[in-house]
């Protein structure tokens, strides 16, 4: 019983660290809305509009004019977008004095010319609903186009390589994960860990720059990303703790009888 709740763990921490790498995929229906709204506002320059969807009497439209001047500086219109849900926070509060509910999220939103990101709230209470506010900055990451499994159209005949590599380099961390938890071999539990680790190769490009590194990580996906900004990552992981178990798993199954063997005949 023990050993089969240790290969179902293994295994859920195996397909949570797999699926980690088939990207970002939050999404919130109700938060696309209020952000769209606010990008058709803003493309209209309509500030009336975008404060009358504020929360009630959350800030003074003297106030709102003041800060929307920034804004509008920042803002080039565009009807032309994609926007990618990066983070998002909702926090309920229940008491004496009213129940309320705060919805954070943080967008990045990409025009042909230009790449931002916003920070919007939504708040509703007892006096209503609408924006809490947000944030309007020039920038927000590169945006990726091809090179995992939520980019399946996008991705070339290489990219697919890639990703399948990786998946069998997974396939085969599962299977030695089995093996070892069957056949027990001496320091099982270092093997355990040992089998987990990945010998990695990092290339990235960016504008005017290429960054080359070598290292041993733990749950890391081969991938060749390429991003909107023309920047491209390459990532190769190869599981090097697997390969060295299997290359030693004979030598390592003969100490272990020959232990057992001795352990027999001084019994």
């Amino acid at each position: 019983m023990k050993k089969t709740r240790v290969v179902c763990l293994t295994f859920i921490i195996l397909a949570c660290c797999f699926l980690s790498g088939c990207g970002n995929l939050l999404k919130n229906e109700q938060m696309d809305r209020e952000v769209e709204r606010l990008i058709a506002a803003l493309n209209e320059d309509d500030a009336d509009r975008i404060y009358q969807s504020l929360h009630p009497g959350i800030v003074t439209r003297e106030e709102f004019d003041e800060s929307y001047e920034t804004i509008r500086k920042i803002w080039e219109k565009s009807y032309t977008h994609t926007k990618k849900l990066n983070a998002i926070n909702t926090q309920k509060t229940m008491g004496n004095t009213g129940n309320s509910k705060l919805c954070e999220a943080q967008y990045y939103i990409y025009t042909p010319d230009k790449f931002y990101t916003i920070n919007i709230s939504y708040l509703s209470d007892d006096d209503g609903e609408g924006m809490g506010g947000f944030y309007l900055k020039a920038g927000a990451e590169p945006m990726q186009i091809s090179g995992s499994f939520t980019t399946a159209s996008e991705n070339s005949a290489m990219q697919w390589a890639i990703l399948v590599q990786a998946v069998l380099s997974y396939l085969l961390i599962i299977i030695t994960v089995v093996d070892i938890l069957r056949k027990r071999p001496r320091l099982f539990g270092l093997w355990l860990v040992v089998v987990l680790a990945f010998f990695s190769f990092l290339l990235r490009r960016v504008p005017d720059n290429t960054y080359v590194s070598f290292g041993v990580n733990w749950f890391i996906m081969s991938s060749l990303k390429i991003y909107n900004n023309g920047s491209w990552m390459l990532i190769l992981a190869i599981p090097v703790g697997a390969v060295i178990y299997w290359c030693l798993r004979r030598k390592l199954l003969d100490k272990k009888a020959e232990k057992m063997s001795d352990s027999k005949k001084v019994l």
